[in-house]
């Protein structure tokens, strides 16, 4: 069966940038057919991070034909991946080695971001209605299920947390990969058990700030952390490049400037404050500072439209288009008590 990876840094068509790879010896006469760089070298979650989208807009759209024609292809590629890469270990679970926890730990055992975003993509798999996942992958999936280790977990001074991996060294660069449990893949989130693991890892993170590609303000909207996520988007949209005269460039940042990053960020660190949704539950202001007005109309799983108004830390007019919906809607108890 064909699988496949997506490298960090590739062009449009999908060839991996000559940087990465390395220019030095033709591809012909490597034993080692992996890229140079020590960044990227062994990070494989880019192909789960875009399949997680794909799931996305398929819970949007509810569209069958990009279900069978895109996303359930991709799927199978990038999951069988770990599959075809790996080997179990006398446990029956997966040992990912070697491999690294993004740009940041380049020497790891089970880095969280493919072990949660494994957990998670084939978790939302399962999830379809039978007529909808072919019975092949439907066993194949569940199979692989049961191979995928626990997501890593750490103690630090007597409390658990999120950690980067199983066994993580080789500190290279500043991302909290220990994160990503909670975004991009939320299977740590504030309606969880697991949320305490989440805000302690946040908590005890080695590197931060509001800039660039750096995710904390969606990780805090996420954690139902509505004071720490609102510091974080003002101060992200404060930072403005003096070498630019139109401020909504931002920066300066990581990389260049204007970049995609800083008002991604910022975007979607904000409507996660507003709405946040997981299976068939559409989450209202689930991170909002009481104290912020907003009028907002915004768009959910299964062709939904939510609207409505915060003023005085009060929820109303609020609208869900359809209105068999609205059963589905759990509104942040700061807020319920509003007349809506």
């Amino acid at each position: 069966e064909d699988a496949a990876y997506m490298a960090e840094c590739i062009h449009p068509w999908g060839a991996v940038f000559g940087e990465s790879y390395g220019w030095e010896t033709p591809a012909a006469e490597r034993t080692d057919k992996l890229q140079v760089s020590g960044y990227h070298k062994w990070e494989w979650v880019g192909g789960l991070e875009l399949v997680f989208m794909l799931q996305d807009y398929y819970d949007h759209t509810g569209d069958r034909e990009f279900l069978r024609k895109t996303l359930l292809p991709a799927a199978r590629s990038f999951v069988r991946f770990f599959d075809c890469h790996y080997r179990p270990g006398p446990d029956g679970k997966l040992v990912m080695h070697p491999s690294q926890a993004l740009e940041t730990w380049w020497d790891t055992t089970n880095p969280m971001p493919e072990v949660a975003g494994l957990h998670a993509v084939i978790g939302r798999l399962l999830a379809l209605p039978g007529e909808l996942l072919p019975a092949a992958d439907r066993s194949y999936l569940m199979g692989m299920q049961t191979w995928l280790p626990a997501l890593p977990i750490r103690e630090v001074e007597g409390v658990r947390l999120l950690a980067p991996a199983a066994r993580f060294e080789n500190k290279r660069n500043i991302e909290n990969a220990e994160l990503y449990a909670v975004f991009p893949f939320r299977l740590v989130s504030f309606e969880k058990p697991e949320a305490p693991l989440g805000v302690e890892a946040l908590k005890r993170r080695q590197d931060r700030g509001p800039i660039g590609w750096r995710q904390e303000d969606i990780f805090m909207a996420y954690l139902g952390l509505a004071d720490e996520a609102r510091d974080y988007v003002v101060q992200r949209v404060r930072k403005k490049d003096p070498a630019c005269r139109f401020p909504a460039f931002w920066g300066p940042n990581y990389d260049w400037t204007p970049d995609q990053c800083h008002g991604g960020v910022l975007m979607k660190a904000v409507q996660a404050m507003l709405l946040q949704s997981e299976g068939e539950k559409i989450f209202l202001l689930p991170a909002w500072p009481a104290d912020w007005d907003v009028d907002f109309k915004l768009h959910a799983p299964q062709q939904t439209v939510i609207e409505g108004k915060v003023s005085d830390g009060k929820l109303t007019g609020l609208k869900v288009t359809p209105e068999s919906r609205r059963q589905d809607v759990v509104v942040n108890p700061k807020f319920a008590d509003s007349d809506f």
